[in-house]
C-alpha cells in the first residue's frame, strides 16, 4: 500500500527526492544561526519546509506548467489532473501548523516563501516567465530566505522577534548573500533541459533568452561568486570563534571548483536535442554539489 501511494501521480509531483537537493541551503542557515541546540525543533522546521512547503509548491508548479518533458527530479512527469491543484494547496497548508510551532520568525519566512512560490507559478503573476523576476524569486527567496529559515529555526525562542536584528550583522548578511547568489546559478542548471518547452510556452527563462549553452556558462560564473562568498563565510565566521579556518575550507572549495569545471565543459558541448541526456547531466551536477555541501555541513560545520 505504501509503495502504491508513493507511485501516485500527486505524490510524485511533490518531487520529494528533488527537495533533498535544497537541504544544504537550510543547513547553511542552521550553521549561520549557531548550530543545533534543539534537534526536534530543527527536524520539524526541516519537514515543514522541504516536505510540505517545497513539495506543495512543486505540485502547484506542475499543475500550471503541465510539462510533458523532464522537470526537476522527474524524467517523465505523470499527467496533471484538476485534483492536483487541491492537493498542492492541501500539502502546503498542512505544513503551516508545524512552521508555527517552530516560532513566529520562522513562520513569517515560511509564509513569505509561500507567497513567492505562488507568484512564481500562478498565471496571474507568472514570475517564472520574466527572467529578472524569476532569478530574484529563486535567489532572494529559496536562497536567502531559505537560509534565513534555517538560521531562525535554531534561534533562541525567548528572543522572539529580536532575532530579526541579526540579519544586519555583517557575518550573517554575508552568509545570506552567499546563498542568494549561489542558488540562481543552480536554478538555471535545472532549466536548461526544459528550454524547448519553456520557449513553446512563452516563458522567457535565461536559457530561452541566451541559449542553453550561454546560460550554463552564466550560471557557472554566478554560482562561483556565491561559492566564494560561502567559503569566506565558513573560513572567517560568523563570529571569530566559529570560523573554521582556510585549512578546513579549501578542500571543499576544490571539490566545488571541480563541479564548476565539469559544468563549464558541458556548456561547450551542449546539445539541445539530447533532452534526456541533459536532464541526467543536470541532476548529476546538482546532486553532486548538494551531497558534498550536505556532508560537509553535517560532518564539519555542525559537529
Amino acid at each position: 500500500m505504501i509503495a502504491r501511494a508513493w507511485r501516485h501521480p500527486w505524490v510524485r509531483h511533490l518531487r520529494l527526492p528533488f527537495n533533498l537537493l535544497l537541504s544544504p541551503i537550510f543547513l547553511w542557515g542552521v550553521w549561520l544561526g549557531g548550530g543545533v541546540d534543539d534537534p526536534l525543533r530543527v527536524a520539524v522546521a526541516y519537514l515543514s519546509l522541504h516536505l510540505f512547503l517545497y513539495g506543495g509548491t512543486n505540485a502547484l508548479n506542475s499543475f500550471y506548467d503541465r510539462d510533458e518533458g523532464p522537470i526537476g527530479g522527474m524524467l517523465r512527469p505523470p499527467p496533471v489532473d484538476r485534483g492536483l491543484l487541491t492537493w498542492a494547496w492541501g500539502v502546503q497548508l498542512a505544513g503551516l501548523p508545524l512552521a508555527a510551532w517552530v516560532g513566529a520568525p520562522f513562520l513569517a519566512v515560511w509564509i513569505v516563501l509561500l507567497g513567492v512560490a505562488t507568484a512564481y507559478s500562478h498565471p496571474r503573476w507568472r514570475w517564472k516567465s520574466h527572467p529578472v523576476a524569476a532569478v530574484a524569486a529563486v535567489g532572494l527567496g529559496q536562497g536567502g530566505l531559505g537560509a534565513l529559515a534555517g538560521a531562525w529555526a535554531v534561534a533562541d525562542p525567548a528572543r522572539g522577534w529580536g532575532v530579526a536584528g541579526d540579519v544586519l550583522q555583517p557575518e550573517l548578511a554575508l552568509g545570506l548573500a552567499a546563498a542568494a547568489t549561489l542558488v540562481p546559478g543552480l536554478y538555471v542548471v535545472s532549466q536548461v533541459y526544459q528550454t524547448r518547452e519553456d520557449r513553446a510556452r512563452g516563458d522567457r527563462t535565461w536559457p530561452v533568452l541566451l541559449g542553453p549553452a550561454t546560460a550554463l556558462r552564466w550560471a557557472t560564473l554566478v554560482s562561483a561568486v556565491g561559492g566564494v562568498l560561502l567559503l569566506v563565510t565558513l573560513a572567517v565566521g560568523p563570529g571569530s570563534a566559529r570560523g573554521l579556518g582556510w585549512a578546513s575550507v579549501l578542500p571543499l572549495g576544490a571539490v566545488l571548483a571541480t563541479v564548476a569545471a565539469v559544468q563549464w565543459r558541458w556548456a561547450a558541448r551542449f546539445d539541445e536535442d539530447d533532452v534526456e541526456g541533459n536532464f541526467r547531466r543536470a541532476m548529476a551536477l546538482l546532486g553532486a554539489g548538494s551531497l558534498v555541501l550536505t556532508l560537509y555541513l553535517l560532518v564539519v560545520a555542525l559537529r
